[in-house]
């Protein structure tokens, strides 16, 4: 592991908001897909530095740069990485846990399909992102996938809320405290008279 690609970040609310780019495009990588070099080998490895799926062979030729490679392990015919993995890199603690083995696996991707469903269980927790129902009550997400997804969310309408404040403030400075309106027509009429009655 070398000095940069094993960066993290440092305050526990930092972490929390910011998004590891190594993890950024994990929706579209396919793990435990076929390799495209080696068609008989399933792609289960992930290099963080490179932000591609591997194979066994692939691996070998990949080990030659000491690039962080994660290995992802399938449960239930669904991609996971081991907690342990992947915790010195993000907070990963509301991502809901499943037993593999005896070792804690997170999914990577999603489990559910965005459509809410009836309650028999009152006290079932769902996922904020995709509202499938967890298992863990403490767990705020089900996948890797749905939580890089809230948290980039997130981060995008945190960006947002800063520009919309930053132009307001901008406006005032410039207008020197007189606020006009930032409608860009005029109103029709500015007395509107009722139509005669025939």
């Amino acid at each position: 592991m070398t000095g940069m690609d094993a960066t993290m970040v440092s305050s526990g609310d930092d972490q929390k908001n910011v998004v590891p780019p190594w993890l950024r495009p994990i929706a579209s990588i396919k793990l435990y897909d076929l390799c495209k070099n080696h068609s008989s080998k399933e792609c289960n490895f992930y290099c963080r530095v490179c932000m591609v799926a591997l194979c066994k062979e692939c691996k070998k030729q990949h080990d030659l740069s000491e690039h962080e490679i994660i290995k992802a392990y399938k449960i239930a015919r669904v991609a996971s990485f081991r907690m342990e993995d992947l915790e010195p890199f993000w907070d990963i603690f509301d991502i809901c846990p499943y037993n593999q083995n005896g070792w804690l696996v997170a999914v990577i991707y999603k489990k559910g399909d965005g459509v809410a469903r009836s309650r028999d269980q009152t006290d079932a927790a769902e996922c904020e992102s995709c509202q499938y129902r967890l298992k863990s009550s403490g767990a705020k997400y089900c996948s890797l996938e749905c939580k890089v997804e809230a948290v980039m969310k997130i981060t995008e309408s945190g960006s947002m809320k800063n520009e919309a404040k930053r132009r307001v403030e901008s406006i005032s400075e410039g207008s020197g405290g007189n606020v006009q309106s930032l409608r860009k027509r005029p109103r029709k009429q500015k007395n509107p008279q009722r139509a005669p009655f025939f």
